[in-house]
């Protein structure tokens, strides 16, 4: 029984490989397929330096022109997390998937690592909005316990005082040794924006004693619009940016609380 079964998991996984010499070295077609049915497949580059595995640079500018954030966020470290794994990475310039300098002896296993990272890769387009939302409020919140979870107390979807709570901040920060509260709005598209500006003229219009402060999500802003985001700055809105500067932010805000209002 167990050998039985054993050659037909064989025959089911190595069934549809095939191996074909191309002018680059070999061209590898698999018995898996993507979303459109099509079979995943990848490329062994011969060169002075072992062998390259290459994936042929389709799927990655796939994802960029449906408007799928790679390069920072929540996508984009999944992505580099997953295909570090596998030894391998993603060339800025050509959005190739590759892993560079496979030792001959290594080439098979180094291969099947790759293909389960092709594999992987796909359920990148299958993270949804508001898990994206989710991974950036978890990453702000576990910044700030970090670096001042002693200090702070933090509340969700809360307003920061009585005046605004018509505007409920993503996270409030309240200071156990006084001073004024954070309200923080997490942006990381136009209509978040749009909601911390409101908010931001509201807390002037009445003169809230409150240290409000936009958080970009990252220096792309793939899904802010580039008026709203001037305007924003013309009324002198704060916005420092989240991703590659985490610890500047919560410092930032930090020193917006203990600042008093003008």
């Amino acid at each position: 029984m167990t050998g039985a079964f054993e050659k037909e998991l064989c025959a089911a996984f190595c069934g549809g490989l095939e191996v074909h010499p191309v002018g680059v070295g070999y061209a590898v077609s698999t018995a898996f397929r993507d979303n459109s049915g099509d079979r995943l497949s990848f490329y062994i580059e011969t060169g002075g330096d072992g062998f390259d595995l290459v994936d042929g640079g389709d799927y990655l500018p796939e994802l960029v022109a449906r408007d799928i954030h790679i390069a920072g966020g929540t996508r984009g470290d999944l992505l580099n997390a997953i295909l570090s794994e596998a030894g391998a990475y993603w060339d800025r310039e050509t959005y190739e998937i590759r892993a560079d300098g496979v030792a001959e002896a290594d080439l098979a296993v180094r291969s099947i690592q790759f293909l389960s990272a092709l594999i992987r890769v796909r359920d990148l387009s299958l993270i949804t909005k508001d898990r994206v939302k989710s991974a950036f409020r978890e990453d702000f919140i576990r910044e700030v316990t970090a670096r001042y979870g002693e200090e702070f107390e933090i509340e969700e979807s809360a307003p920061p005082t009585k005046d605004l709570e018509e505007f409920p901040a993503d996270v409030v920060l309240r200071s156990i040794n006084g001073g004024r509260p954070g309200a923080i709005y997490l942006v990381n598209n136009s209509d978040k924006l749009n909601e911390a500006l409101l908010a931001w003229q509201e807390v002037h219009k009445i003169r809230a004693d409150v240290a409000m402060v936009a958080v970009i999500e990252d220096n792309r802003m793939t899904n802010i619009n580039k008026m709203k985001f001037q305007r924003a700055q013309n009324r002198r809105l704060p916005m420092p940016i989240f991703r590659g500067g985490e610890r500047d932010t919560v410092e930032f805000i930090a020193d917006e609380m203990r600042t008093r209002a003008a």
